[in-house]
Formats: structure tokens, C-alpha cells, sequence
């Protein structure tokens, strides 16, 4: 049976499966192919759609009885059903944007030089506009209104009154590339640090490094133009990435954020605070016990306020551990683990027991119970490769803490030899998780030989090196040899 039809259906409610079966039966909708009969025989099967009961020949048989099996006809009746429940989709998704709705029906208007309906639409759009809050989509629908009111004053012969609008159109232009070219250098920065991904040639980046933003935010001020507040979010924004040792960005954006925090939609609320997180990640080498707890604050207001979740009520699983790393880097630890118990049910159902594992093993190696988190480790099953290093190097530590010396050495050596192998691991990643495993080594030689002379040509050795994993660990390891 067609899969990709399948697994859309799977994710139906039964009022949509009742909505869609109205939708497929419409001769409005349904002008080609018959494919009722196949759905009310799929609709028998919902919402599981056991693969073994499902088969193409049953479902023939109950089409067409007494008939030998065509594939082709399956094939052709099961593409069609496909195709109508998408462009049910289409239809679902269209139902709840009225800008978009309004604006394609004032572009039929237009077409059919139908001006006093063409001019009402207008009317109904900019009354839509009135009650939306920002976004990158708000200034991008905010053009095409403008452009369908020069579009009228063309069509009614009214050149001449169209100024106000060519500007407003140019300034929504203005704060719609400002907006993305915001959020796109924030999101390479993240690709760049995190993800060993490089960008060759940056235009945006350049062109940044190029704009005189802020007397363009001196001139609103003087202009009392509405959209001041706006540009200045996204001048303190785009600086944090430009001049990072100046923190006084990050202080006038969060003042900003909280001043206009209702004029935003929550995707918008949300997009803002990720700058604002990851400015803050990136400064903790710097004042690591500052900067952790202002991220701490942030995680706490975000989980109340629900922008963490991505997309609905999801919770990501990179937000997941960084909101308990945090906390736990904190000695926060009753906090960590009521987070664990309240929103572990919040990642994707396929993850939950594995990561909720992978969790447990964090709060248990906090609490010293290292036998704890070895046991849990071995239940995790690894999503990915940043899991894996989760895994590696908590596993490395508990044995260290354990004094399983044996298994510590033996271990470290089929890491390395992991990182070696696997094509899946950045070269950024390798650094870090190898440097990790060669400081730690050489920590145990030292304890193992009372070569107590050698910590502190170690210790400055680690400090000096900026790519290595569990950096503060391993100092701290070392600070204890010295006890």
C-alpha cells in the first residue's frame, strides 16, 4: 500500500478522517477518479493501519470482488486518494490564514477589475495587519498590502496617490531584511560553533560588518518612527554578533524584549530568545558563573512561558540537556530533577525513555551515585553522535570517580579509536572528545605515579586549551591530586 499516503493519514484526528471522507466524496473536489471506496475501506484500518492487514490485494478484493488483482489500478486509485488528502491539507491549512485567504481572493477581485470588492479586501487586510503581532511574516504581508494598494490606485487611475504607500512598502522591505539578515547570521553562528560548518564567502556577514545600523536607529529616534523600538532590537541583536566583548548589547536587547514582549507572535518571542541564550552560551568562558545563571533565569522564564516548545508542544532535545546541564552546572539539583520529571513527556515519543536515561545518568553522576549512572548509560539508546559523546565521556568520568582504573584506560583507548573511525564525527568534535581523553590519561599517570611535579605543567597545559570537553572537570581532577 502507498506509504506516503499511510503516513499521513496516521496523523489525522477523527474529525479530520470525518472532514476528509466529506472532502473526497465533494464531485466539487473529486472530478477525476472515484476515490471514496478506497478511503471508507482505509477508514476501517484507522488509526493504526497495521501494515500486515493492510495490503494492497485485500484491499482490491473488497474494491473489486471476484476480480484478479491489477497493481496498476491500486496504484492509480491510491496515488489519487494521496493527492485529494494533500490538497485537503492545503484547504485545512488555508482555513486558518485569513491574510492569505483575503489576500488571493483581492487578487481575483483584481484580475476581474471588480474595484469596490478589490477595495474592501484591502480594507479587510489592513484590519488583519492591525491586530497582528511582529514577525518576519508580519513585514513580508505588510509589503504585499502595500503593493495591492498601488495595484488599486493604478486601476483607478490614481497615480499620484500612491507616494505614502511606495514608502511604506520600502519600509517594510527595510524591517523585513533587517529581520532576516538578524536571525540568518545568528543561525550560521550556531552552524559555524556547533556544527564545524564554514562559510566561505558571507555576504550577509560582510554586509553586516558594513552597515552604520546605528545611525539608522539615531535617525528613527529623531523621526519618531514607528517601528524605532524594532530596528533597535535588531541593531543590539546583530552588535552582540559584531562586537561580543561589549555586554551592554546583551543588556539593552533583554530590556528591549521585555518592554515589547507582547507586541511579538510566540515563534517571534521564541526566535528572539534563542539570540539572547546562545550570546550567553557563547560568553561563559569568560564569566562562566555570571553567565549560567543569567541562562538559568532565561530556561525557567521560557519553560512558563512555553518557548521552548518546537514545533507545538515538543521540547527539543538539545533545549532538553542544555536546560538540565545548566542546572545541574548550577547544583541546582532538586530543580534538575523535577525538570526531568515534568517535561521528559514533552520530547518526541520515540526518544523519551532513551534521553530520560541519558538524563538520569547526568543528575546521578551530580549526586555522586556513579554505579547509578553507568547503569543508566547502558540503557541509552543514541540518537546521534552528540549523544554518543554525551555517553563517552560521562562514562569515562564515572569510572575515573569509581577508581575503575582498568576500565577507565581501556575505554579511553576505544574511544579514540571511535573518533578515528567514524566518518560521522566533525573534525571540531574530534578535537574536543580526543583532547578530553588524552588530559584525562595523563591525570591518571600522575595519580597513579605520585608524580605530583607534573600537575601543574598539566594544569597549565589544560588552560591554555580551548577545544577540549568537560574542560572544568578535568581541572578540578587535577586541583585534587594536589590535596
Amino acid at each position: 500500500m502507498n506509504s506516503k499516503l499511510i503516513n499521513i493519514l496516521k496523523t489525522f484526528s477523527k474529525d479530520e478522517m470525518k472532514m476528509l471522507g466529506k472532502f473526497v466524496a465533494s464531485p466539487y473536489h473529486n472530478n477525476q477518479k472515484n476515490c471514496s471506496p478506497l478511503f471508507k475501506a482505509l477508514q476501517k484500518f484507522y488509526p493504526d493501519f497495521e501494515a500486515d492487514k493492510l495490503s494492497a490485494e485485500k484491499l482490491y478484493s473488497k474494491l473489486y470482488p471476484g476480480r484478479v488483482f491489477n497493481k496498476q489500478v491500486m496504484w492509480n486509485l491510491a496515488s489519487a486518494l494521496e493527492k485529494m488528502t494533500k490538497a485537503f491539507l492545503e484547504q485545512e491549512a488555508l482555513k486558518k490564514n485569513n491574510f492569505v485567504r483575503t489576500e488571493l481572493l483581492l487578487s481575483e477581485f483584481g484580475k476581474r477589475k471588480l474595484l469596490n470588492n478589490y477595495k474592501r479586501s484591502i480594507s479587510e487586510m489592513e484590519k488583519l495587519l492591525a491586530t497582528s503581532r511582529f514577525d518576519f511574516d508580519y513585514f513580508e504581508n505588510k509589503g504585499h498590502l502595500e503593493n495591492y494598494k498601488q495595484e488599486y490606485y493604478h486601476l483607478t487611475d490614481k497615480v499620484r496617490s500612491m507616494s505614502d504607500s511606495k514608502l511604506k512598502a520600502s519600509e517594510s522591505q527595510i524591517m523585513l531584511f533587517l529581520r532576516m539578515t538578524v536571525g540568518g547570521l545568528n543561525d550560521m553562528k550556531v552552524l559555524s560553533e556547533n556544527h564545524n560548518y564554514k562559510f566561505d564567502v558571507n555576504i550577509p556577514l560582510e554586509f553586516a560588518k558594513n552597515l552604520n545600523l546605528k545611525n539608522i536607529v539615531d535617525y528613527a529616534r529623531r523621526k519618531n518612527f514607528e517601528y524605532t523600538f524594532l530596528i533597535e532590537i535588531y541593531f543590539h541583536a546583530m552588535m552582540m554578533l559584531l562586537e561580543p566583548g561589549r555586554t551592554n548589547h546583551l543588556d539593552k536587547l533583554r530590556e528591549l524584549y521585555g518592554l515589547h514582549y507582547d507586541k511579538f507572535t510566540l515563534s517571534e518571542k521564541r526566535n528572539m530568545m534563542h539570540w539572547i541564550v546562545n550570546y550567553c552560551l557563547s560568553k561563559m568562558e569568560y564569566n562562566e558563573n555570571k553567565f549560567r545563571r543569567i541562562i538559568f533565569e532565561l530556561n525557567e522564564f521560557r519553560l512558563k512561558e512555553g518557548l521552548v516548545f518546537y514545533p507545538a508542544d515538543q521540547l527539543p532535545k538539545v533545549i532538553y540537556f542544555q536546560i538540565l546541564n545548566g542546572a545541574l552546572a548550577l547544583k541546582e539539583t532538586e530543580w534538575a530533577a523535577n525538570f526531568i520529571k515534568d517535561y521528559t513527556s514533552r520530547l518526541q515519543p520515540d526518544i523519551r525513555e532513551s534521553m530520560q536515561c541519558l538524563a538520569n545518568a547526568f543528575l546521578f553522576f551530580h549526586t555522586k551515585e556513579y554505579k547509578k549512572t553507568l547503569k543508566n548509560l547502558n540503557r541509552v539508546e543514541f540518537i546521534d553522535i552528540q549523544d554518543k559523546f554525551f555517553a563517552r565521556t560521562l562514562t569515562a568520568r564515572s569510572y575515573y570517580e569509581l577508581y575503575e582504573l582498568e576500565s577507565l584506560l581501556s575505554y579511553a583507548d576505544s574511544s579514540v579509536h571511535f573518533l578515528v573511525s567514524n566518518p560521522s564525527v566533525t573534525e571540531m568534535g574530534r578535537i574536543y572528545i580526543h583532547n578530553f581523553f588524552k588530559y584525562l590519561k595523563k591525570i591518571v599517570f600522575i595519580r597513579e605515579n605520585k608524580d605530583w611535579d607534573e600537575i601543574y605543567v598539566l594544569r597549565n597545559e589544560i588552560e591554555k586549551t580551548n577545544e577540549i570537553s568537560n574542560k572544568k572537570w578535568l581541572l578540578e581532577k587535577l586541583h585534587e591530586l594536589k590535596k
